[in-house]
């Protein structure tokens, strides 16, 4: 038995228009994840074992939360490469993002071109993103009875896919949802994940601090 705790990034550059600009916290994003830190403190949170990806954003997140445990650092934690696809759909496919709420049939459509295999040398494969977040969930579970990770929306949007064995469309609408620094928790018994918590936020829940939750 074992839970896993999935803690997205705190707020990156949102103005970003490539992964490189993107992967830096804004001042916002460093206040998210200390105010993580200081619930998980306050609560006593206990951990066997944590891991990051290597992205900036990811590692500098989880120095943000001050736990005792050093974080393993490994890439399967990395976020997928979307600003790469939306490059490869504009280039191949002549579909650019649109402004407004009209992103997120774009999202669903960069995604299911992407899984079906349509898109010309992507930054990775469809099943590769599959495959190397199941083999972290597999990792994680090993590692300890109470292990935490800090990662990116699509791994966890994938990583309770796995779990509830979720569409690819019904992935993409759990990753469009994911709060900055929300706290997911998997439950690994009986042989299978089970989804123990969704995108929590107990740190952002005060009054004055409603207007700090971020999506991007």
């Amino acid at each position: 038995m074992s839970i896993i705790t999935l803690i997205r990034h705190g707020q990156a550059n949102s103005s970003a228009t490539t992964e490189e600009d993107y992967d830096r916290l804004s001042d916002l994003g460093i206040q998210q994840a200390q105010w993580l830190g200081q619930h998980l403190h306050h609560v006593d949170a206990q951990y066997d074992a944590a891991f990051t990806g290597s992205l900036d954003r990811q590692i500098d997140t989880y120095a943000h939360l001050k736990l005792p445990k050093t974080a393993q650092v490994d890439e399967r934690l990395n976020e997928i490469r979307y600003y790469d696809l939306v490059d490869c759909m504009a280039d191949q496919f002549n579909l650019t993002p649109p402004d407004g709420i009209g992103f997120i049939q774009h999202f669903q459509t960069t995604f299911a071109t992407w899984e079906s295999g349509q898109i010309k040398n992507p930054p990775e494969t469809w099943d590769s993103y599959q495959t190397r977040v199941g083999e972290m969930l597999n990792v994680m579970r090993h590692a300890g009875s109470n292990v935490v990770a800090v990662t990116s929306g699509g791994i966890i949007a994938m990583a309770v896919a796995h779990a509830l064995g979720l569409s690819r469309e019904a992935l993409v609408k759990t990753l469009i949802e994911g709060v900055n620094t929300g706290v997911t928790q998997l439950h690994y018994i009986d042989g299978s994940f089970h989804v123990k918590q969704f995108n929590a936020v107990p740190h952002l829940e005060r009054s004055d601090r409603l207007d700090a939750r971020t999506f991007y």
